[in-house]
């Protein structure tokens, strides 16, 4: 009988190893394909709009686009006659207007009203830096602006159709990769090639917290209800950066490794509430949840390869989500990929969910059983007379009539 007790053991550890895995494949397939142009756009990057209906696109030899979010078969082609490369967009958090920065100290103007883009302010404030990121702050009232050799200002618009401008003191050497702001705090991040990761606040006050030495790629802030944005290395690290509105000293860090992930961490883009994207070179992406500091497959190069060698091929330089876990992928050459969980994987993700509420409590179950007949003469009795063989019945009414006498002894 203790043979058969301690089968149910085993059993029971074999029904929690049978649990299937949900992340042996792509949580994602990819679908429709929307070619902006047959030529290769040399896009850099995709920003889309506060209300999630616009993505402004822009990348080499001065290229500026915008399609809709939720159907992007319909585009705008913006006009601007020069030829720098735009390197990143940020919109005013109204909506109406977005930045547009780039080569040779370039700062664009977009207005929604009349998809006008214009020259923002002179270029003598910035020299021939390279402008490389831009942001604006919670209330609008601010971008700051970053770019080479460390460079970073903040900028707005003047009533004559310039900029005022202010050099933010205490910054790096190196290239600025990044800069996001918090919907809610008055906080913005920066990222760095060398320098780590910076804090501007409420004041324009830069305070570099850490990281020095990483490779940061880009930072983000995925959502307004946590205090917490996230940042991405070239070598495979993420970094958790909670924010404090006591000021930037209260603010920790922490960075993990990533590991078991094929492919170089290029940037990172926001998916839907706390979650956000790492695009991966070769084309692939891995999600990042902020709530678990965890990150989970997305999309395998090797389906992507599947799915088309061409684009699988391509570089990924935006998304955007317009579900909880669908939405669309800008390539360098101005390919859009739709992407969406497909319907099996739908299919087995409920009979998971299901395999795991029944399977778990079950093999618990059994394990305590298991654990309290082994320790309990009198239950393993019990069990013996319920389910046991006629020999074993015989044998426990021997060992318990024997017990007796010796009591009375």
């Amino acid at each position: 009988m203790r043979e058969r007790i301690i089968c149910f053991g085993i059993i029971a550890i074999l029904l929690m190893m049978s649990v299937p895995s949900a992340a042996a494949e792509s949580p994602i397939v990819l679908d429709e394909i929307v070619t902006l142009s047959d030529i290769d756009l040399g896009i850099e990057g995709a920003a889309i709009d506060p209300d999630g209906k616009r993505v402004l696109l822009h990348g080499a030899d001065g290229y500026i686009g915008m399609v809709f979010a939720q159907t992007p078969t319909i585009q705008v082609e913006l006009i601007w006659s020069e030829s720098q490369k735009l390197n990143d967009a940020s919109w005013h958090p109204g909506g109406g207007t977005a930045f547009i920065v780039g080569e040779d100290g370039i700062i664009l103007r977009y207005a929604n009203d009349d998809l006008s883009v214009t020259l923002a302010g002179e270029r003598l404030n910035y020299g021939q830096t390279e402008l490389t990121a831009v942001a604006w702050n919670t209330a609008g009232s601010w971008a700051y602006v970053g770019g080479d050799d460390g460079w970073l200002w903040r900028v707005r618009a003047e009533g004559n159709g310039g900029l005022e401008v202010h050099e933010i003191i205490g910054r790096g050497s190196s290239l600025i990769t990044g800069i996001e702001c918090h919907d809610d705090l008055m906080i913005c991040v920066v990222s760095s090639a060398v320098d780590g990761i910076g804090i501007i606040d409420r004041d324009h006050t830069l305070t570099w917290i850490g990281g020095v030495g990483y490779p940061w790629s880009d930072v983000i802030c995925p959502t307004n209800f946590e205090p917490t944005c996230v940042a991405s290395t070239t070598s495979k690290q993420i970094g958790l950066i909670l924010l404090s509105t006591e000021g930037a000293a209260a603010t920790q860090m922490s960075i993990n490794d990533i590991v078991g992930v094929d492919g170089r961490f290029m940037q990172l883009t926001h998916q839907y509430d706390d979650r956000s994207l790492v695009v991966l070179a070769p084309f692939g992406l891995i999600e990042h949840d902020i709530s678990n500091n965890a990150t989970y497959p997305w999309l395998d190069n090797e389906d992507a390869q599947k799915f088309d060698t061409t684009i699988s091929g391509d570089r990924i330089v935006g998304t955007w989500g317009t579900e909880q876990d669908s939405g669309w992928i800008v390539t360098s050459r101005g390919t859009l990929i739709e992407y969406h969980p497909s319907k099996e994987r739908e299919a087995i993700g409920g009979l998971l969910g299901i395999i795991i509420q029944v399977t778990i409590p079950l093999v618990i179950l059994m394990m305590i059983f298991t654990i309290a007949v082994s320790f309990s003469p009198k239950l393993q009795y019990w069990v013996t007379m319920k389910i046991g063989s006629e020999e074993e019945k015989r044998d426990a009414k021997r060992i318990a009539h024997r017990k007796a006498k010796n009591k009375k002894k």
